[in-house]
């Protein structure tokens, strides 16, 4: 008979850690799980240290070459045969009763497809830190206002708190293996579209900061943050598709530029303006994905009907926002091509030959990139 819950630690390179992790699991009240482990050849002693422990319920996978978090996270999501799937990483601390209060709730609470908890934050010492603001100390809310919540304010759930259904992950997938900084985020923006959540108003886990080292997946590197706002973009272009209407308008609805009731196509044409209008958690990005989500879009059966009766907006309309999207870099910050500013282009395309090339390869059906090759190839003379 399978365990009621799947515990999953996937492990790399913690051995001053990792048997904190292991013991915090092991001296729970509940004890109907399996222990999966999968450690992502670390080049430590994690291994031994994991290797102390003879609990029947351990059964341990040692990948021979480094997979990375998400894959090794993957791997023991494959393996769960419990009905739960709790995570616990490496290098945090499960707090006594965390899995019996979460187990309780999910089976007197069939609607709800994860709970969370808050988490207190721990140092590379195990002291206590002392945040500011703790994102994790979350009120509950209902399902639409979670989705709302997600897109205003991005993510703000403690991952290693999470216990989650474990059908979930075959009807709505697994992690997203391309994902490195919010491969969870993107897991609960798939999961508040179909399930409620619970967060348990108390820490159940102390999760641990590396203050000095900054060894976090999250820690404010220059690297990470380039990664966020690429991740944040392919999450925004995804976050209005296979929701239902009806989650989305009571989501939504006090933002919307149309008041009463919406057709679909209005509801289309509201998703748009809701990335157009930047209210998105990352506002660097909805431009961007609001031009990519028009060009789905517009020619769908009715939508330029829609866009025009409905809300007064034109190709012409749309065409004035696109060429405000400099992916290139080819203009000063601030300028805008079209026909009635001043700027002198050409001087600019003198100055900046490599951009201009580079115009040429990778923008071949705009207007101005029929300028920039002629100018290119005068100068080349």
């Amino acid at each position: 008979m399978p365990p009621l819950v799947s515990v999953i630690l996937p492990s790399y390179k913690h051995e001053k850690y990792v048997r904190i992790a292991l013991e915090s699991v092991l001296k729970q009240s509940f004890c109907d799980y399996e222990f999966l482990i999968s450690d992502d050849c670390s080049p430590d002693n994690t291994v031994k240290e994991i290797q102390k422990y003879k609990d029947e319920r351990i059964k341990l996978h040692i990948f021979p070459e480094n997979q990375g978090a998400t894959i090794n996270h993957k791997y023991l999501i494959e393996q769960a045969r419990g009905k739960y799937v709790a995570l616990i990483n490496s290098d945090d601390v499960w707090l006594p009763g965390r899995l019996e209060k979460q187990v309780d709730y999910l089976e007197e609470h069939k609607e709800c497809g994860a709970c969370f908890s808050w988490a207190a934050f721990i140092d590379e010492n195990g002291n206590h830190l002392k945040m500011n603001e703790n994102v994790f100390e979350q009120p509950n809310r209902t399902q639409a206002e979670w989705y709302a919540h997600f897109f205003q304010r991005g993510n703000c759930l403690c991952h290693p708190s999470v216990l989650i259904r474990t059908e979930l992950y075959h009807t709505l997938g697994v992690y997203n293996l391309s994902l490195r900084q919010l491969p969870d985020f993107d897991m609960w923006i798939r999961l508040i579209k179909h399930y409620n959540i619970h967060i348990f108003q108390e820490p159940l886990v102390q999760h641990r900061r590396f203050i000095q080292s900054g060894e976090n997946t999250s820690s404010p590197k220059i690297t990470n943050s380039i990664r966020d706002v690429m991740e944040s973009y392919y999450i925004l272009t995804n976050y209005f598709k296979d929701v239902s209407d009806e989650l989305f308008e009571e989501a939504f609805q006090k933002e919307f530029r149309k008041k009463g009731k919406l057709s679909h196509n209005e509801l289309c044409c509201e998703k748009f303006f809701l990335m157009l209008d930047g209210k998105y958690y990352m506002p660097s990005i909805p431009l961007l994905a609001a031009i990519n989500y028009f060009f789905e879009i517009y020619s769908l059966e009715g939508m330029a009907e829609t866009f025009k009766d409905s809300y007064h907006f034109t190709m012409q309309d749309f065409h004035d926002i696109s060429c405000k999207v400099d992916l290139l870099g080819i203009l000063p910050k601030g300028v805008v091509v079209d026909k009635s500013n001043d700027f002198d282009l050409e001087t600019y395309v003198k100055v900046n030959k490599a951009k201009a090339l580079a115009m040429i390869f990778l923008n071949r059906n705009s207007n101005l990139y029929q300028y920039c090759k002629k100018l290119y190839y005068k100068m080349k003379k």
